[in-house]
């Protein structure tokens, strides 16, 4: 049988006094005296009350819930992101209520309505890698609700956001690969629509442009490529590839298997540069160089921008990019001098 939860009521009428009084002694409320309000705080203790956070809600206008949209969990990037943000959150008082749009634009703009019915105080999302239409998010905007976007953002929508800055981060593993000697350097970009794909290719094609070399297209490859390992392959054997700087540490494992199978030894024959410093930068061999973004930086950052706009819905719009860090590994040879 279900126990029945305990209510001011049943505190008030064991104690002979009204709901009020009861409510204002656990809330701390004037107008009570300290014997009774020690009283009653005994006895709400001896009966394991819990205040109704439904009741509390409607009466504060608050549900202390903040809503987070991810692509997914599976990436250590978006775990340590997710450690980041309770980090901020649950000190402040804020539970969170988690959603993933699998990178699905359509299963995206149901989890930003179910947010919105959930009625939580702000809103964190990490916007989708198909997405291509915005009139959700503006939607979250309208309504009032604070929106702070992370890792990636759209132009389209002016709200705070913390991005990690992509361009530089591309531009000093390429611009490394380059002091290393390297001249035909492939590069496999990621998702369209994407603000870091666009910018991880600016960095190397700026990095390409510092050192004098020429851009050559057939060294680009996209991850929406149909027969990507083909392709790679092609590369490998065709154009005398020296260097890879890929969109993700996943991509630049694609690498490693192509040239295992065509027995191109890393790095003595090709250098490779990842992005995000997965687990698996460190586990395969020889380990990978990669980039790294500081998710939990990140996800710290956002969580604190988003706790400030809903402290001051008038606040001024908060943009962060952070400083990345190249992370040299066995993939690469050593830059001398």
């Amino acid at each position: 049988m279900k126990k029945k939860r305990i209510s001011i009521t049943d505190i008030a009428n064991a104690l002979n006094v009204t709901p009020s009084t009861v409510s204002r002694a656990l809330n701390g409320g004037g107008k009570v005296s300290e014997k009774k309000r020690l009283e009653i705080i005994a006895l709400a203790k001896e009966l394991g009350y819990r205040p109704n956070p439904i009741a509390k809600s409607l009466l504060e206008n608050k549900t202390h819930t903040i809503g987070l949209i991810i692509p997914e969990f599976t990436h250590h990037f978006y775990s340590r992101m997710l450690a980041g943000i309770e980090s901020i959150t649950s000190k402040a008082g804020y539970q969170l209520l988690i959603c993933t749009s699998n990178e699905n634009q359509t299963q995206e703009i149901k989890s930003t309505l179910t947010l919105l019915d959930a009625r939580v105080d702000g809103i964190l999302a990490t916007i989708s890698k198909m997405n291509d239409k915005f009139e959700h998010l503006q939607e979250v905007l309208d309504s009032g609700t604070p929106l702070v976007l992370v890792d990636r953002f759209s132009e389209e929508i002016e709200t705070p956001y913390v991005i990690s800055d992509d361009f530089k981060g591309a531009f000093s593993a390429v611009d490394y690969l380059c002091q290393n000697g390297c001249r035909n350097i492939m590069h496999i970009k990621g998702p369209d629509n994407l603000s870091t794909t666009f910018n991880r290719f600016m960095g190397y094609k700026e990095a390409l442009r510092k050192h004098e070399i020429e851009l050559k297209e057939e060294l680009v490859l996209e991850i929406s490529d149909t027969n990507l390992v083909e392709k790679i392959r092609f590369c490998l054997t065709n154009h005398q590839v020296d260097g890879a700087f890929t969109y993700s540490d996943y991509l630049a494992f694609e690498i490693y298997k192509v040239a295992s199978e065509l027995n191109i030894p890393i790095p003595e024959q090709l250098s490779v540069i990842g992005y995000a410093d997965e687990p698996i930068s460190t586990y395969i061999n020889p380990t990978l160089s990669t980039v790294n973004q500081q998710p939990f930086e990140m996800g710290m950052t956002g969580a604190k921008y988003l706790l400030n706009k809903i402290n001051d819905p008038e606040i001024a719009l908060e943009i962060k990019n952070l400083e990345t860090r190249l992370v040299i590994r066995e993939s690469c040879k050593k830059v001398e001098g």
